[in-house]
Parts: C-alpha cells; sequence; structure tokens
C-alpha cells in the first residue's frame, strides 16, 4: 500500500510467482546471449539453476531488512556470482569480461522496457498485451528458436558423418551406427590398430570373459590419463550406401557411457578406418 498523487492510500498488489517466473526468463536470455557474444558452449541446465537463483535475488526489493542488498555494489557482487554460476570455472579476466557483457544487456533490455511502458506514444497494447509481455515472449521464442535450429543443423551433420557398421564376432552380428570422429586418433599400443569406441549397451549379447582384455590409453579433457577396455573382433564392416562396403581391422573400445544423447549412434569412428588403414 502507498500513497497516490491525490494523496489517498492506493492498495499495489504485487504477485510473486509472476515476478520470479519473469525474472528467470530475462536472466536466462541475458546469460544465453552472454554465451553467444562469448562464442562459447550454451549450458542450458546450468544456466536454468543460476536463473532461478538470480530470480530470487529480486525479491529483496521487496524485504525492508534487504534493502542494502540493492545497493550498486552489491548489484554489481550479484552480477559476477550470477556469471560465475553460469559459466563455471573459468579465468578471472574472462569472468569479468562476461560480467560486463552481462551487465551492458542488463541495461539495454532493462531500458527498452521502461521506455516502452513508460512512454504512451510507444505503448505496445493489444488486448492488454504489454510491451513487457511482448519482451518476454520475444526472449522465449528467441531460445527455442536457437536451439531447434542448432538441433536440426547437428542432425544434419550428424546424418553426413554417420556410417552402419557390422562387428562380426562370437559368431554374432551386432549392427550400429557409428559417427566420424575426426579428431579421434586413437590407436591400441601393441597391435596399432585404429579403435572405435562403442557404447557398452549396444554389446551386452557378447561375453567379454572370453577375449583377451586390451587396455587403451587415452586423455581426458582434464589431462588425465584414463584407460578403455577393449577386444579384436573376428572383422568389422563399414557399409558406406548403395552396395559399397568395407571390412577392416580394428580394435573395439567398450564405452560405459552413452555418446549420443538422443541415440543417433552407438559408436565413434577413428579416422583411420575410413582413410586409409585396411
Amino acid at each position: 500500500m502507498g500513497l497516490g498523487s491525490n494523496g489517498e492510500w492506493v492498495l499495489v498488489i504485487i504477485f510473486i510467482d509472476l515476478v520470479l517466473l519473469e525474472n528467470l526468463i530475462v536472466n536466462y536470455f541475458l546469460l544465453f546471449i552472454t554465451a553467444q557474444t562469448l562464442s562459447i558452449k550454451i549450458k542450458y541446465k546450468r544456466f536454468f539453476i543460476t536463473s532461478v537463483c538470480a530470480a530470487l535475488y529480486t525479491l529483496v526489493i521487496f524485504i525492508d531488512e534487504l534493502k542494502f542488498m540493492t545497493t550498486i555494489p552489491v548489484t554489481l557482487l550479484v552480477a559476477l556470482l550470477i556469471v560465475y554460476g553460469a559459466f563455471g570455472k573459468n579465468k578471472f579476466f574472462f569472468i569479468l569480461k562476461a560480467t560486463f557483457i552481462y551487465l551492458g544487456y542488463t541495461f539495454v533490455v532493462a531500458g527498452i522496457i521502461v521506455y516502452l511502458e513508460n512512454k504512451n506514444t510507444y505503448r505496445l497494447e493489444i488486448e492488454n498485451f504489454y510491451a513487457r509481455k511482448l519482451f518476454l515472449a520475444l526472449m522465449i521464442i528467441y531460445i527455442i528458436g536457437y536451439r531447434i535450429l542448432t538441433y536440426i543443423i547437428s542432425l544434419q551433420k550428424i546424418k553426413n558423418y554417420t556410417y552402419n557398421i557390422e562387428i562380426y564376432t562370437q559368431g554374432q552380428i551386432i549392427k550400429l551406427k557409428a559417427l566420424l570422429d575426426t579428431g579421434n586418433e586413437l590407436k591400441e599400443p601393441i597391435t596399432n590398430l585404429p579403435v572405435i569406441i562403442v557404447e557398452k549397451e549396444a554389446l551386452t549379447s557378447i561375453d567379454s570373459s572370453k577375449y583377451e582384455k586390451m587396455y587403451i590409453p587415452f586423455k581426458a579433457v582434464s589431462g588425465q590419463t584414463n584407460f578403455l577396455y577393449g577386444f579384436k573382433p573376428d572383422k568389422i564392416k563399414i557399409n558406406y550406401g548403395d552396395d559399397n562396403f568395407q571390412f577392416k581391422n580394428a580394435i573395439i573400445g567398450i564405452c560405459d557411457t552413452k555418446l549420443s544423447e538422443h541415440n543417433e549412434y552407438q559408436g565413434l569412428l577413428s579416422r583411420d578406418i575410413i582413410w586409409g588403414v585396411g
């Protein structure tokens, strides 16, 4: 409740759930375009969690005891923490740069919304559909549209570099799709044969205890050396389409994790498999 222009008390009703939802969408969008500006991977789940925390921070304006948290120094610190939470462990100067970009977009978006809603000549109202709601809708459309577009593009790329392969072993033929990973130069050190990484779930029908165990070293993203368990099948058939195929010698490296989020493929081909190893 507050005083109106005529000196009378005016009851102001604030829907906290709508405030939280609006701020969640805006913060998610700001982090989204900040990531695009920096040309870094968009982490959808992490951005969502960070945006929820950022939306909760806006509630301090309704609590008199926490009004000090709306001061400029605290606000800048919160922005820094939001960016750090969204982009994880990066160099300090990168986080600082990302924070400045995030704040820049914040001022631009907030300025546009305030300007449109306070200037009667520019106010957008179509059946009570105000500029704020229109802006929020455009943000959602942009995020979803970008997600759909990148998914379609990635599917097309996967289609162009996916091969049907057949693994002959223990009297069985295991058929699966494998993606050509041009950066995969993994080889088994003793035989010097290229390695095809295959999901463990795709190999459940074979008895791995009947094979001589091969340990294939590889370096993880962290730089730490790990090992894949592998085996040598009788032969491997690579289908190129239109009855065009080749039999290859390679080692199958068993991977415990899913290789494709949407199950488009179950294996990763070394480039040597396609380009020159017989």
